[in-house]
């Protein structure tokens, strides 16, 4: 990872199955996986991993083990992949991963050590352990980086417990290794409470910072009364004074135009709708039918982007609503775009209400159509200052939706300004 005012490096992270068929080079810098989905398919993630010629990381989740109810199934179950994986990380321990709250059933700084070691082990050995036979490839299997495991900062307790476990990785990596801090909505916004964390994030022993800010989502960032864009703004240009990379887990288009105050790299997933990342794994559900329109660089509901879009030429719609390639080889093969990208079906729901969702082949042509604009975006920032590519991006959705949809870029605009 390259420090700010180099081309943001571009990670995508691999949270199911699903997501490894758009593993693909030059659309993406890295992949990162969750520990959880390398447990949960071993083989096929495994297999993956060693075909793409892309760098990988792992995440080690450590945080889906913080509270009870973040690991367990809908009957209350701890979930199989989860309990293996936590078996992973206790190994030498008198920890019961699913026993509570995970501050409470630690019992000594020792245990923490140790957890933090077959962490750092964890990420190096288990392509192994899966494949003893990929060790021919030992070299090309490395991960690009090892990740300290960490917790939700709710407060002190947890402040102290991240260095120790930022520490004890170092020392279990035998060199630096990457940081993950991880904010709550709360103290992000609260000024004397982001220095009370930072003052606990060490800087020996790092090789890079990937700051998480759990449940923000862009409209919250954006929220003047909250104080949230200012809290990261500072929480990132701190990090990045110390003369190491920052990078940010869960990056949103927002959180991408940092790159000129010290953000280095940006992870996303291939879910398209801004939902804050929550340290818990959300349950499943039905996906809502909404799409992510570049022109106002957030995502909008199928019908709003029919009035937007669908009355579009091809010349128009790529100059304010959509110009990535996927949109453009439909125009060009005589399809609408929006035809195949709002195709919808209605699902039958157990309370016995329908429900409108995108079809199958909608939903893969939506990540396609996302990673595609959200590289654009990358892209954008990385080559130009930041304020002037949300400039462009003002004058486009304004010629899009005559300013209907610009009240998140104006805040941007207007902190990017000042910061």
């Amino acid at each position: 990872m390259t420090m700010a005012l180099q081309p943001l490096h571009h990670i995508v992270r691999v949270r199911r199955s699903e997501d490894l068929r758009f593993v693909r080079p030059g659309l993406m810098d890295e992949i990162i996986v969750n520990a959880n989905q390398l447990e949960h398919c071993p083989d096929a993630t495994a297999t993956a991993l060693r075909e793409t010629t892309l760098p990988y990381s792992i995440d080690p989740v450590l945080t889906r083990f913080q509270m009870p109810e973040w690991w367990k199934n809908d009957r209350g179950e701890t979930k199989r992949n989860y309990a293996r994986l936590g078996a992973e990380y206790v190994k030498g321990t008198t920890i019961e991963i699913a026993a509570g709250p995970l501050v409470e059933t630690v019992p000594s700084d020792r245990e923490w050590r140790v957890l933090a070691r077959n962490v750092i082990d964890y990420q190096r050995d288990r392509l192994l352990q899966i494949r003893p036979q990929m060790e021919l490839f030992r070299d090309e299997l490395r991960p690009v980086r090892l990740m300290a495991p960490a917790l939700v900062a709710f407060g002190k307790t947890e402040d102290r417990v991240n260095r120790l476990l930022a520490e004890a990785s170092a020392e279990a990596a035998g060199a630096p290794i990457a940081v993950p801090v991880v904010v709550p909505p709360n103290r992000l916004g609260d000024e004397d409470e982001l220095d009370a964390l930072l003052a606990d994030v060490p800087a020996d022993g790092v090789s890079s910072y990937f700051v998480w800010t759990p449940r923000v989502t862009e409209q919250l960032l954006l929220q003047h009364r909250r104080g949230m864009l200012t809290g990261l703004v500072r929480l990132v240009a701190t990090l990045a004074a110390r003369g190491i990379a920052v990078g940010h887990l869960h990056a949103t288009y927002a959180i991408t135009a940092l790159h000129d105050l010290g953000l280095s790299a940006v992870v996303h997933h291939t879910g398209w709708v801004d939902k804050g990342d929550p340290a818990d794994e959300r349950r499943g559900g039905v996906r809502s039918c909404q799409i992510y329109v570049p022109g106002v660089r957030h995502s909008v509901h199928f019908d709003r982007a029919r009035d937007l879009g669908y009355q579009l030429d091809a010349t128009k719609y790529a100059a304010c609503f959509c110009n990535c390639d996927l949109c453009g080889g439909f125009f060009e093969a005589g399809q609408h775009p929006l035809d195949l990208l709002l195709e919808e079906e209605v699902r039958h729901m157990q309370n016995g209400q329908d429900r409108r969702t995108p079809s199958n082949r909608a939903v893969g042509l939506l990540i396609w159509h996302y990673l595609l604009a959200r590289r654009q975006e990358i892209e954008a920032f990385s080559a130009a200052p930041a304020s002037d590519v949300v400039a462009s991006d003002i004058d486009r959705a304004a010629a899009l939706t005559g300013g209907a949809e610009s009240a998140q870029l104006y805040r941007l605009a207007e902190e990017l300004r000042s910061a």
